[in-house]
C-alpha cells in the first residue's frame, strides 16, 4: 500500500487469518474514510473515476470512489500487491472478478455492497460470496413491494408482522435475497421471487428454496449481520461450515484508526 495514510499491508494481521472455512466481511464508515478522499482515488482505474465522474451529485461520486478505493485496498492487502495493481472483469451477468497472472491467493473471492455511509467488503477463499447492506427507509411501502418482488410466503409474513416489526422483516428478506443472488452472479436479473428463504431465529441464519421446484439450494446458506443501527445487511456464501468475521476497516487499515 503506498498511501502514508494506510497501515503497511504487512503489518494487517488480518489479511493472513482468512481460510476456506473464514469469511472476513470489511464494515467501512465511508464518513470516517472521507478525509483520505484525495489519495484513495489515485488508486482507482481510470474506467473507475469515469464511472464515479457520471454520477450527477457529490456525494455519490464520493461514496462510489471511497467504496471502490477501500474495496482494492482490502483485496491487494490479500494478494500482497499494490492496489492500483489489480485488474478487474466481469463474469456473464456483471458480476466482478480479478483479473490477472499472478494468484497468489487461490480463488479469492469478493463481493462489495454500499448503501449510504456504509460499505461493506466480503472476502472468501475458494468460495463464491455474495454481501449486501440495506439503511432501513421509513415510510417505504414494505407490503406493496413484498408483493410485487417476494416470495408468496415471505410477502405474507411481512404483512401479517406488526407495524413496528415490518420494516425489519423486510430488509431482512431484501439483503438476504439480494445477496444470494449476488454471491451467484445472476444478481437481480434472476428475480427476487425466484428463490424463498427460511430464517433459523436462533442463529440468525437462512436455507435458501427455488420457489418453481421447492427444493433446497443445498450448496448456499446466507448469515444475517450486525453492522449498526437501522442497518441491514447479509452474506451468502457457497458451501456449508464457514464462520463470519467482522472486521472494521477503518480501525485496521488507517493509521489514525
Amino acid at each position: 500500500m503506498m498511501s502514508p495514510e494506510l497501515v503497511p499491508a504487512s503489518d494487517v494481521q488480518a489479511f493472513d487469518r482468512l481460510t476456506s472455512q473464514t469469511i472476513h466481511v470489511w464494515c467501512g464508515d465511508l464518513v470516517r474514510w472521507n478525509p483520505h478522499l484525495h489519495s484513495l482515488r489515485a488508486l482507482l482505474s481510470d474506467g473507475e473515476r469515469a464511472r464515479a465522474a457520471r454520477f450527477l451529485f457529490d456525494e455519490d461520486r464520493t461514496r462510489f470512489t471511497l467504496s471502490h478505493a477501500l474495496l482494492r485496498v482490502i483485496l491487494a492487502g490479500y494478494r500482497k500487491v499494490a492496489p492500483e495493481q489489480l485488474r478487474f472483469e466481469a463474469g456473464p451477468y456483471g458480476k466482478p472478478m480479478l483479473r490477472g497472472a499472478v494468484e497468489r491467493l487461490p480463488s479469492l473471492q469478493f463481493s462489495l455492497s454500499h448503501s449510504g455511509a456504509m460499505a461493506l467488503v466480503a472476502v472468501a477463499k475458494e468460495r463464491a460470496v455474495g454481501v449486501d447492506v440495506e439503511y432501513h427507509r421509513p415510510g417505504a411501502e414494505q407490503v406493496k413491494l413484498a408483493t410485487r418482488f417476494f416470495a408468496t410466503s415471505e410477502a405474507r409474513q411481512i404483512e401479517a408482522a406488526s407495524e413496528a416489526d415490518r420494516d425489519r422483516l423486510f430488509y431482512r428478506f431484501w439483503t438476504a435475497k439480494e445477496a444470494y443472488l449476488k454471491g451467484r452472479g445472476v444478481g437481480l436479473a434472476n428475480g427476487l421471487d425466484t428463490c424463498e428463504l427460511l430464517f433459523d431465529e436462533a442463529s440468525s441464519s437462512a436455507r435458501v428454496r427455488s420457489t418453481e421446484s421447492g427444493a433446497f439450494d443445498g450448496d448456499w446458506s446466507v448469515q444475517t449481520l450486525r453492522v449498526g443501527e437501522g442497518i441491514a445487511a447479509a452474506v451468502a456464501v457457497e458451501g456449508q461450515g464457514w464462520n463470519v468475521e467482522l472486521l472494521d476497516a477503518f480501525k485496521e487499515l488507517a493509521c489514525s484508526g
